[in-house]
């Protein structure tokens, strides 16, 4: 038996060993790294397993931008279970629960790095099919769900770090010229503030 409850910074150490056993001392190079860099994460989305006192799952979130528009939006990962536990549910369970959760919290959008054969049960579909792509990754594991109705009608473009978008939005704007609009501000992160996955099997 596992219980999922909320991750603590004493997880910490626990969390990482795990990742370096799921995904390898090279994660960092994904792809999907390089929309957490810089970023903080969505706390109060991430999970973890505990099982007989070890920790055998965790689960986590950051805040990304979709579009040049800046839509807000949630990176799920990274997703892990420890070797041995596979195939017991923990991996689905978390992410049920994250989902539930980033609902719960007024978030509109989730994307996925990973298998659309694993993520399609928790309501992901293909990203390339809303025209939503991650400069870097390829096409078809990129995935993106929708947690409110008619999220997904206005996101398109490419995912970009979240950080990036609001450097650009905040950078302080020239004086105005008469006539001429501001510039709009900055778009507000998700409501929770995501990628490598290790998929349970």
């Amino acid at each position: 038996m596992f219980e999922i409850v909320r991750q603590r910074r004493q997880d910490a150490a626990e969390t990482e060993t795990l990742l370096d056993r799921a995904f390898g001392p090279g994660r960092h190079r994904k792809t999907s790294y390089r929309y957490r860099r810089g970023v903080a994460q969505a706390d109060r989305l991430g999970l973890v397993a505990r099982a007989d006192g070890r920790l055998v799952g965790t689960i986590r979130y950051w805040p990304v931008a979709i579009g040049r528009a800046g839509m807000p939006a949630l990176l799920l990962g990274p997703l892990a279970v420890a070797p041995g536990w596979h195939g017991q549910g923990i991996g689905a369970g978390l992410i049920r629960q994250s989902l539930g959760q980033a609902a719960r919290a007024g978030d509109r959008l989730v994307l996925a790095v990973g298998r659309l054969d694993y993520y399609r049960r928790f309501g992901f579909v293909a990203a390339a099919g809303h025209g939503i792509y991650m400069p870097g990754e390829r096409e078809g594991r990129l995935l993106v769900r929708a947690l409110a109705d008619g999220a997904l009608a206005a996101a398109s473009g490419p995912v970009q770090p979240w950080r990036s978008v609001r450097r650009r939005r905040l950078r302080r704007p020239r004086a105005a010229r008469p006539g001429l609009a501001r510039p709009a501000t900055a778009p507000a992160p998700p409501a929770a503030a995501a990628a490598g996955f290790a998929e349970p099997r």
